[in-house]
Order: C-alpha cells, then structure tokens, then sequence
C-alpha cells in the first residue's frame, strides 16, 4: 500500500470531523505544489521555527524546514555538507553473509545502481535536517521512491501533513513502504550552525552597502556662480570610470575617499570568516580541511578526523537503516534480501592507502596462497600466472617460473 493510499483510507486521520480528501490524486504533488516561504531569515524566524518544531502538543516543522532551504543555499554550508556527505558515498560498499562473511555477489550487484546511491544520498540529508521520509514503490522491474518534503513531516507523532499547517494528516507508520531515517541530533546539525549563516548573511549585505556607499569616492564641487550649478550637477553626474567633465574656470572639485573609513575588512570580513569557520567545525571537525591558510600536514590530520571518526559514525548510521529498514522491505517486493542472512556493510579496507595494502599483501604471500584474481582486482595488475616459491634456509623463499 502507498502512501496515497493510505491517505484515501478511512485510518488516514484520527479527526474525523475533517475527513480525509478523497479526490485519489497524487499526495506528493499535492504537497509539491504548496506555498514555500522563501522570504529573508533573520534569528526572530530561526527562534520561532524552533518553538513550532518542540511544541509538546502539536509540533510543526514546516517553519525550520523552509528556513533550512533558504540558510543551505549558502555556499559554505552546502560545500561542507557535501564534503561530509562524499566521505561516506565514496566508500565501496557489499552485501556479505553473516555466517561465512562471504561477499554476495548477487545482492552486492542488485544495489550497485542509480536508485541506490540516490537513496544514500538522501538518507544522509538527515543528518543535515534531522529527518528524511521515503516512500518506495516498484515500476515495472525498478525500484522507485518519493522523499516526502520534509515541511510536511512530524517526526515526533509519525505524521505526514497533505498540508503543512492543516489539520488532516496521515499516520505514516502503517505503511510499510515508508522508511524513516531520524538522526539523533534535536534539531539537524543545520540548526546548530543556523544563527552563523544568518549572521554572515548580514555581514554580507551591510558590507554589499558599504561598497555601494563608500566604494567609490564621493565628489563634490564649490562653485562662485549659481548660474552655473545646473551645468556643473549635470558634468558630475557624467563623471562614472574613467569619464570626463568640462567645469567653469574656478570651480573647485574635492574627492573624499572613505572606502577604508571604519576598517570595513575588520568590520564586516573578519566575522563573515569566522562564522564559516563555525560551520566547517560543526560539520568537518576542523577548518582546515576547507581553509586556504592550512598546510598539508595539518589537512591530512583533519581528512582523517573526518574519514576516521565522522564519517565512521555516518557509515553506521546507513548500515542499520539499509539492514533493518531496506532489506526487509526489498525482500517484500520479492528480490534476494534477508536481513538475518545477510548484511550490508563498508569495505573497511578502503581506509588503507594502496602501498599499505600492498606491503600487508606482500608479508601474507610469504605464507598464504591467495586468490590470483583478487589481487589482480585490488591492485588493478595484468596477472598472467603464479611463480612457484622455493623454501631457502632461514626461512626465506625464492621465486621461479
């Protein structure tokens, strides 16, 4: 059953004065084609969207949800979300038995397409905005979904809103094509960095206005003739860059340059760079990984913060939902997947550099046979056959054809 169905059952609402609709249209749609605040965010906006959202009664999310969707197109925020985002997304990844711990092909290649990494993908948008809702269905052979905005959604009491500040809602938990993913953060970890994009957000326009004001120089000329103040307004006026202007003998021009009037760098500058550092520390670890003034050294000490602790705890999180959530509604729509037989992980070697794999490759041939082709696989060498070692004293060996 989907979600528009479920929406047209006589269970959809649990306030049976307002019935749900029964028109039988498409409930995303529906909800796609409401009206989005997309005006200016200030902190009094970001204050409200959090009381609305932690009402004990009835919780809203529509306000902190439009407001994330103004804040992310910050292009900070976004380039460390995507970032954090890439350092799990980039990890190959396989479906294994749980017993043998052997690789399933067949699962592993069933996942290895589009849809996917799409879904990853938005279930990582969770972390950012605390929740994400999906709605999966099949066509024909593929496997589809639907993210439900996320302004109609209320994690708290597991309802979807058709809309988002009415009162029919739907109980999205008797479906059992819908996956939840909730993050354990309050709010999303866009909340916490939200009041330092709005901050900069106004360094930025005050600092756009200073530059308007005082960027260019002002002019001002003192004239003897009040005859001629018409002619001299209209010369100044045609005075842009690099322009010209015939003035009456004695009149007396004067520039005043105040660009640098009240150390706008520190002023306005300063701060914006501060409050990105926030957010890259809130998101990243550490500024450096996204700074110009970090040194190498620095850089790959915080890559590996990220890779070897955040993004750990974020390969976590997408392996319990994939195996508890993913697999069992899969193997509902009839493919190979069962979540006591088998299990969806992270190929943990990744996090080794190819020379490391390949000295730990090199020390085991010393006393292991190992599969030809996965050497082959792993190092991406042309194999054409195995030498025979022979044992020497002290328990080295040699190679020979």
């Amino acid at each position: 059953m989907k979600l528009r169905d479920i929406f047209n059952s006589p269970r959809a609402s649990r306030q049976p004065q307002q019935p749900a609709n029964k028109t039988g249209g498409d409930i995303i749609l529906k909800i796609a084609q409401e009206f989005q605040d997309r005006s200016r965010k200030d902190i009094q906006k970001w204050r409200q969207a959090i009381t609305a959202a932690e009402d004990p009664e009835n919780p809203r999310w529509y306000l902190m949800q439009d407001l994330i969707d103004d804040i992310v197109t910050d292009a900070h925020l976004s380039s460390v979300i995507g970032i954090r985002k890439a350092s799990t997304l980039n990890h190959r990844f396989y479906v294994t038995d749980k017993n043998s711990h052997e690789q399933l092909d067949e699962q592993t290649q069933l996942l290895e397409k589009k849809w996917f990494y799409d879904f990853l993908d938005a279930a990582l948008d969770a972390i950012s905005r605390k929740y994400t809702l999906l709605e999966f269905f099949k066509d024909n052979d593929n496997i589809c979904f639907n993210v439900i905005p996320y302004r109609n959604v209320c994690p708290q009491l597991k309802r979807v809103y058709p809309e988002a500040s009415g009162d029919t809602f739907i109980d999205y938990c008797i479906s059992p094509n819908v996956i939840e993913i909730n993050h354990g953060s309050k709010f999303g970890l866009i909340n916490d960095v939200a009041a330092n994009v709005i901050w900069k957000r106004d360094l930025m326009q005050s600092n756009a206005e200073f530059s308007e004001r005082f960027g260019m120089p002002l002019i001002t000329a003192t004239t003897s003739n009040k005859a001629d103040v018409p002619r001299i307004d209209n010369a100044l006026k045609n005075l842009g860059e690099a322009g010209t202007g015939v003035l009456p003998n004695g009149t007396e021009i004067k520039i005043h340059d105040l660009a640098n009037a009240g150390n706008p760098e520190k002023v306005y500058l300063e701060p914006i760079a501060f409050h990105d550092k926030q957010v890259s520390k809130r998101f990243l670890g550490s500024t450096t990984i996204v700074d110009e003034g970090a040194n190498r050294a620095q850089t790959q000490v915080h890559e590996g913060t990220l890779d070897d602790k955040i993004a750990l705890d974020d390969k976590r999180l997408i392996m319990f939902v994939v195996n508890d959530y993913l697999f069992p509604l899969l193997q509902t729509f009839g493919l190979p997947f069962d979540n006591t037989k088998m299990q969806f992980q992270f190929d943990e070697t990744e996090d080794l550099t190819l020379s490391e794999q390949w000295r730990i490759t090199s020390e085991a041939l010393l006393h292991f046979d190992l599969d030809e082709t996965e050497i082959q696989k792993t190092f991406n060498l042309p194999i054409k056959g195995v030498k025979q070692r022979t044992a020497l004293p002290g328990g080295f060996s040699a190679n020979f054809r």
